[in-house]
């Protein structure tokens, strides 16, 4: 069985989180998944700067690696879910 792409991965969570099961109704759930990644194509500041500052070093940007921009992405998405989860006023 081949890796799951990232639509794949996102429709079976959100499945999950809706108390389903992905093979119930796939079209719909990779349906929601496109839905959910397309605000990540404007990321906000906060994402940026997070992005920035986990593959920066040195005070100089430099990515030199896959691993440095899988740290910048994991810190944009988990940037982006604090503000989610923050209440807002």
């Amino acid at each position: 069985m081949s890796p799951m792409n990232m639509i794949d991965q996102i429709a079976h969570a959100i499945a999950e989180a809706d108390g389903s099961s992905f093979q119930a109704e796939p079209a719909r759930y990779r349906r929601l998944a496109m839905a959910a990644v397309q605000p990540l194509a404007n990321p906000t500041e906060a994402m940026i700067d997070a992005a920035h500052k986990a593959a920066s070093f040195d005070d100089i940007w430099a990515t030199n690696s896959r691993r440095d921009f899988k740290r910048a992405v994991k810190a944009m998405l988990a940037a982006s879910a604090i503000k989610q989860s923050s209440p807002t006023r």
